[in-house]
């Protein structure tokens, strides 16, 4: 017989016995990665619960705060329109009151503003 043959005939033994704690080798590590990829799995589906979780209380603390801002700048509008209404009642008033001083106060506002507003541009 040849050397080829003894091997091969020997080998063949051999082969099967490796082959079964090979496929246990293969198993093991198949039910490995099975259950690697479940924790997994499960691992990312509770990260997304949390997620979720967070993002959501972000989300209502985000609105809460700006019901307060609105509240606030609708209370502020008010309040400059209350100031402006009483302003323009008290200028009413005045002029009412005393109209020769208010055209005198109106022509001096209106010279100052012309000779600011025309600068050095005499001519």
């Amino acid at each position: 017989m040849s050397e080829k043959a003894k091997v091969s005939k020997a080998g063949n033994g051999s082969d099967s016995a490796a082959k079964i704690p090979a496929a246990e080798k293969l198993e093991a590590a198949r039910q490995k990665v099975v259950e690697v990829a479940t924790g997994m799995r499960e691992g990312a589906g509770k990260a997304s619960s949390t997620i979720r979780d967070g993002a959501g209380r972000a989300g209502e603390a985000a609105k809460e705060k700006y019901a307060v801002a609105k509240d606030n700048v609708r209370q502020g509008y008010d309040r400059v329109s209350k100031d402006m209404d009483q302003l323009s009642n008290d200028v009413n008033d005045y002029v009412r009151h005393n109209p020769g001083k208010s055209v005198l106060i109106a022509a001096a506002v209106g010279f100052f503003l012309g000779a600011v507003l025309r600068g050095g541009r005499r001519g």
